[in-house]
């Protein structure tokens, strides 16, 4: 008996865990399928957008059982349209308080759409606010910026300390000038005069003079280094990252999210600059997500002060403020740069002069983008003339390709960077 009810208590554990792994896992797979399909209308919350809070959803919709409940959900998420023409009096009552009918997401199987309606009825979908990020990412969110802004002090500090070096070194010279001169006092010695700092260093340097050329040639030394990458650093802002007016996480957007550059960025691919987003396309999302991971409604609310969105009405009723954005990345104006031409022709990704944006909530110069590290881009960077297969894409790279190849048949080579189709010449950007 007693081996019997061991491999029953063991079976009901193992069957207990199972379960709460499975329900865990379509939870997380289920928080990434909403945040992709469904954020952009809906809250995890009671709260109402373009479509209805879905906290107690399972509750509310027609089904006698869970069984029944989901056949129903899956129904009206494929095909919505389908349901309220069956006469469905919940689908029609839907219909009449969500003037907007909801996209169908065919796309989805009938697994994800459960998996979604798992995560729903999660204390994690409205009980953290819709959060699903870590404390530590979100620390990291707020500390964002942080780090910059003390790193600025370094210099105040760097001066305090020589003030305070000159003020102990003063305090300590007239200690002992009035030892040496009590000594001298007991010896019948004359006392040494109270010369004053600066008379005190001259009259140092005068008795040392070995000791202080060598200081003054170690000075001189590491000032000259200093003073050249100064000088060479004039104009230059790698690690530049202001505060912004509205805090924008490019981590949680472009990396957790997974939203693509030109997405937001769209003239990236059309012309000579990516372009600021307008607060229409943040508006694209958050007039349905009203909640950030991190910051809650704090940032967001932003977005719809100066969109002029009303929340609680669901309607533009207020007046337009722009969102003054700091520019992060600045060509001088003599220098010539085209997007398009590097991420359409070129088919440069962003963060080959960006970074990895996708993992950086404030977002930083991160590269030099001097005349010098573009050269050297040039130099290293093959020409896009060939396909994913090895095939020269079209007839206008197959004539490029074929006088490069004559051009350098002396060399033998096959495979050409940007420089060898010009990307050295000085009229290329300066014009």
């Amino acid at each position: 008996m007693n081996i019997i009810y061991t491999i029953l208590r063991k079976v009901v554990l193992g069957l207990s865990l199972f379960f709460f792994l499975t329900n865990t896992l379509l939870a997380q797979d289920g928080a990434k399928i909403f945040k992709a399909n469904c954020a952009t209308c809906h809250s995890t919350c009671e709260k109402k957008g373009t479509g209805p809070g879905l906290k107690g959803f399972w509750d509310r919709i027609p089904g006698d059982d869970d069984e029944g409940k989901g056949k129903w959900l899956v129904k009206w998420v494929k095909n919505p349209a389908g349901v309220i023409a069956s006469g469905d009096d919940y689908a029609v009552a839907l219909r009449a308080e969500y003037p907007t009918l909801m996209t169908a997401q065919g796309h989805l199987s009938d697994e994800e759409i459960l998996a979604v309606a798992t995560y729903l009825r999660s204390p994690e979908a409205c009980g953290g606010g819709g959060n699903t990020a870590g404390p530590s990412y979100c620390d990291e969110f707020a500390a964002a910026g942080k780090e910059k802004e003390e790193s600025s002090t370094g210099m105040y500090w760097i001066i305090a300390i020589v003030v305070v070096f000159f003020i102990l070194a003063n305090a300590l010279g007239g200690i002992r000038r009035n030892l040496q001169n009590t000594v001298n006092d007991k010896e019948g010695k004359d006392l040494e005069p109270d010369l004053g700092w600066w008379k005190a260093t001259q009259n140092w340097i005068l008795s040392h003079k070995l000791q202080t050329g060598l200081i003054v040639l170690v000075l001189a030394f590491a000032g000259s280094v200093e003073g050249w990458y100064a000088l060479k650093g004039i104009g230059v802002y790698q690690g530049y990252a202001p505060e912004q007016p509205i805090k924008f996480s490019h981590k949680i957007h472009a990396g957790e999210n997974k939203i693509a550059c030109v997405y937001c960025h769209h003239s990236a691919e059309k012309g000579k600059t990516a372009g600021i987003p307008s607060v229409n396309v943040c508006m694209n999302c958050h007039k349905g997500i009203s909640e950030g991971s991190c910051s809650g409604e704090t940032e967001i609310a932003k977005i719809y002060e100066a969109a002029g969105w009303n929340p609680e009405e669901q309607r533009y009723d207020r007046p337009q403020k722009p969102i003054k954005w700091v520019r992060i990345h600045n060509l001088p104006d003599f220098a010539y740069f085209n997007h398009s031409q590097h991420v359409i022709v070129g088919e440069q990704k962003c963060q080959t002069c960006h970074g990895p944006v996708e993992e950086m909530h404030l977002l930083e110069q991160h590269s030099e983008l001097t005349m010098g590290w573009c050269i050297d881009c040039h130099r290293k960077t093959n020409v896009a003339m060939t396909n994913s297969n090895g095939e020269v894409k079209n007839d206008y790279y197959q004539k490029m390709y074929d006088e490069l190849v004559e051009m350098h048949k002396a060399k033998g080579l096959k495979t050409f960077q940007v420089k060898d189709i010009g990307g050295l010449e000085c009229g290329k950007c300066h014009y």
